[in-house]
């Protein structure tokens, strides 16, 4: 074997990354060449010197922001591994748009023409005069329900379950874990931070696992605030 070509074999013969007749063939040369040796011994010192410098500290966040990133690539990828997976992907976000454009016209459809005809006897009578309506009267706030796991080891609504999906709007108690999250217009936790108390384990299987319907704007689907809020039992200190 040539020097050159066993130099380049020593960091996967230091990995144990070689098979093991060619491992004892670099040995063999190690034995009787003095250059590569030498160019043995450089690499350890230079992997010994990196092994004592000090990390770099990891973000707090870092960790949570990861999880969430991988938890939504595991959807996509499960959404591809078979046709039937692809078509109910599909079908949910199909249902997920049909629901935010719907949302408008939902009273007048559910309460049939006669709550259709009741409200707008309500409102004739003040068409006539200039009106001052919020904005909040063209937005909605995300949606969320919390997921967890069954027994099963599936992901299922939880239900009536703390921690909860609150609007903004509701004030938090000194005493709860607060975290205020950005859901996108897909559904999907972009932003995070935490809003009141710690971050619990709870909490970040909210951010992980939970399920939203955008906001909408207008009947469209866009990018909102909510808070995930779990209230602290009695006698459980705060941090």
């Amino acid at each position: 074997m040539s020097c050159d070509h066993v130099q380049e074999l020593i960091s996967p013969l230091l990995d144990r990354r070689l098979a093991a007749g060619e491992r004892e063939k670099v040995l063999a040369h190690l034995q009787v060449c003095r250059k590569c040796d030498e160019h043995l011994e450089a690499i350890q010192n230079q992997r010994k010197c990196l092994l004592r410098m000090d990390r770099a500290p990891v973000p707090a966040g870092l960790t949570a922001q990861l999880r969430v990133t991988a938890s939504h690539e595991r959807e996509r990828q499960l959404s591809r591994a078979s046709l039937t997976a692809r078509f109910r992907y599909w079908s949910a976000r199909t249902q997920l748009l049909f629901d935010n454009l719907m949302r408008p016209f939902a009273l007048p459809f559910a309460g049939g023409l006669l709550s259709t005809l009741v409200i707008f006897s309500v409102l004739v009578p003040s068409l006539s005069f200039r009106h001052n309506f919020g904005d909040e009267a063209f937005f909605t706030s995300p949606d969320g329900e919390v997921v967890v796991v069954d027994s099963r080891g599936g992901y299922v609504q939880a239900g009536d379950f703390d921690p909860r999906i609150l609007p903004l709007s509701i004030a938090i108690p000194d005493t709860a874990n607060a975290v205020t999250l950005t859901v996108d217009e897909n559904g999907k936790v972009s932003e995070w931070f935490v809003s009141r108390g710690k971050l619990t384990p709870e909490l970040l299987n909210v951010i992980m696992f939970s399920q939203f319907k955008p906001a909408t704007s207008f009947g469209l689907p866009t990018a909102a605030k909510v808070n995930a809020v779990q209230w602290a039992l009695p006698g459980r200190m705060r941090s």
